[in-house]
């Protein structure tokens, strides 16, 4: 995410990004322009981060650059981005993503896998949140200018409910319920195997897997370390492969109903990193997976999707719930059972 200038509105994300302004960090003093801006623009290389500024469409502090101008904490870099700059396919031509409900103080969508919701790390486009803004943002007539807001989060490969704040007073309190864990969240995940039993809670503590390559990579402890976490699940139908689980955190752990499904030894279908070998992990960050690993997924995506959220309405006292349908790919394996 590029960082937002002191003092600015958030930044249209469905227009182009034709001025950028940026206030050097304590991380940037003493660092080369080049290499700064390289990261904040990382859809870009290197080198044509060094074109830009050699060009001329860099300012540091009302000066023109260089691109080998070190930085001092405080200072405000000024790029202007041209046309043949901006990130391919940054905006969809159409709003596509299913709306379960829209109204004046929120949307919420059935989001596809394998869409992120915001920008992050190497996904810099092309996000929900792009789409939403050029649905909403105006600029240009403040009256009618609405800054969507996420009100949560899902991962790129899960799929389902996800709500955004239109209003900005409902998204603070909304927010609140969140932070409070009053929000009611159920998750539908598809797992090898069967769970057993076939209902009830898993509390096991979450912490690194240190004997894992995988640096991101988490573990149950049943020892009582890690942090707490608490999964509640049920199995809902299945068949010889796959069981389908309803699945209710009573925590926010990250990873936390996928690693607790593989210390009930039924890991998530399609998933990158339980339950299946390391290398298919790394396999996947490269972006060549094997026939094999393909063949030990099933799923390109990892079977994880929001079935429902339920919150309680801000202005009108009334509970709101929000339900997105069982995908047809994750449908179908707990129907028919694994598929060539």
């Amino acid at each position: 995410m590029i960082p937002r200038f002191p003092g600015d509105r958030p930044r249209d994300l469905g227009r182009p990004l034709e001025l950028l302004r940026l206030a050097a960090a304590d991380e940037h003093d003493g660092e080369r322009l080049d290499r700064v801006l390289s990261m904040l623009l990382h859809w870009r290389s290197r080198t044509s981060v060094h074109r830009l500024i050699r060009d001329g469409f860099v300012e540091l502090d009302g000066r023109r650059a260089r691109p080998a101008s070190r930085i001092r904490r405080g200072e405000t870099i000024v790029v202007r981005v041209p046309p043949d700059a901006q990130p391919d396919d940054m905006f969809p031509d159409d709003f596509d993503v299913p709306i379960l409900h829209e109204d004046r103080h929120f949307i919420a969508l059935d989001k596809p896998a394998g869409m992120a919701v915001h920008p992050a790390g190497r996904i810099t486009h092309g996000t929900l949140i792009h789409a939403l803004h050029k649905r909403y943002r105006r600029p240009d007539d403040p009256a009618h200018d609405v800054v969507p807001r996420l009100l949560h989060r899902i991962d790129r490969e899960t799929s389902g409910v996800i709500a955004v704040g239109l209003d900005e007073r409902f998204h603070l309190e909304v927010r609140k319920q969140f932070e409070e864990r009053s929000v009611q969240k159920a998750y539908l995940a598809v797992v090898h195997g069967r769970p057993d039993p076939p209902e009830g809670r898993v509390e096991y503590g979450i912490g690194p897997d240190r004997g894992s390559p995988i640096r991101l990579k988490l573990e149950a402890r049943r020892d009582g370390s890690g942090l707490p976490a608490c999964t509640r699940y049920r199995v809902v139908r299945g068949n010889d492969h796959f069981s389908l689980v309803e699945l209710h955190p009573e925590t926010g752990r990250t990873h936390q109903l996928r690693v607790h499904m593989e210390a009930l030894g039924c890991p998530l279908v399609g998933d990158k990193i339980y339950g299946v070998p390391p290398e298919v992990f790394l396999e996947n960050l490269d972006g060549e997976l094997s026939t094999e690993s393909r063949a030990m997924l099933i799923l390109d995506r990892q079977a994880l999707h929001a079935h429902r959220l339920a919150f309680v309405h801000p202005f009108t006292g009334r509970e709101v719930v929000l339900e997105a349908p069982l995908p047809v790919e994750l449908e179908r394996l707990v129907t028919a059972g694994r598929t060539s």
